[in-house]
């Protein structure tokens, strides 16, 4: 769905791993934080704002194009249920999210016509895990792309480990691995929930409980490509209060990006 909602919001798609697992209890002190702001430069940044129960109440996004330096802004509003997540709204779109047992299984996306043009299917396990995600188009994109697959696979800690993507063109196509995102070097310190959920906003839904040192993209041929690598420093807390961003393994060299993380 990370696809399908960067195109409403301008942005999304995720997911799978293989059972549950029973992580090892934490030695972090119990301090809950919530996330206000990530900012990168006085243009480019991320805002949260929260209900009084803690729920998100809406996100913001301001980024300069590195093209021909405009900005650009998006933002999205939550709409609950007895703290279930039921709507997510955009300026050019909106989500409405469908619960089985007491989890999200189904998301279905429209424009602001209201016209459906996706829906993702969610397995989540009893971790608040997602295990598996198959989105849908009711119109295949530019590309002939009919539906996606993504899984996700997570270690004793919790946290995510490799993500896979698959797509097919047809229904009755069998899915084809386009490329996978391997996670490694975890810290033992914080992850902020907010950041790492951006995908689907949904509450509970955990991702990773630290923060990884690196991102490696692996193609289809299993060759290395891109790597993202990370660099922290803390408050006293364990939450995160600059991560730098370096790109490596790429043909033309990339400046590193300082992310500053503010708390409500």
């Amino acid at each position: 769905m990370k696809y399908v909602l960067w195109l409403l919001i301008a942005g999304i798609t995720v997911a799978s791993c293989s059972k549950p697992i029973d992580a090892p209890i934490s030695n972090l002190p119990v301090i809950v934080k919530k996330i206000k702001e990530i900012r990168n430069s006085p243009n480019d940044f991320r805002a949260y704002t929260f209900h009084s129960d803690g729920s998100l109440q809406q996100y913001a996004s301001q980024f300069t194009s590195r093209t021909d330096g405009a900005v650009s802004q998006y933002s999205l509003t939550f709409q609950y249920d007895q703290k279930r997540l039921v709507k997510m709204q955009a300026v050019n779109g909106y989500s409405l999210y469908y619960y089985k047992d007491g989890k999200p299984h189904t998301i279905q996306s429209y424009n602001q016509n209201n016209g459906l043009f996706a829906t993702s299917f969610l397995t989540i396990n009893t971790k608040n895990q997602i295990t598996e995600i198959v989105e849908q188009f009711k119109i295949p994109m530019s590309n002939d792309l009919g539906e996606t697959k993504t899984l996700f696979f997570y270690n004793l800690q919790g946290n995510l480990v490799r993500r896979e993507h698959y797509a097919r063109q047809n229904l009755n196509d069998p899915f084809e691995l386009h490329y996978k995102q391997l996670y490694e070097d975890y810290d033992n310190k914080v992850a902020v929930p907010e950041e790492v959920s951006t995908d689907y906003f949904l509450p509970g839904f955990v991702l990773m409980k630290n923060n990884p040192g690196k991102i490696i993209n692996v193609d289809n041929m299993g060759v290395a490509g891109r790597i993202d690598r990370f660099e922290y420093t803390y408050d006293s807390d364990g939450y995160v209060l600059t991560k730098k961003h370096f790109v490596e393994n790429m043909p033309n060299p990339i400046i590193p990006i300082t992310f500053s993380y503010t708390y409500w």
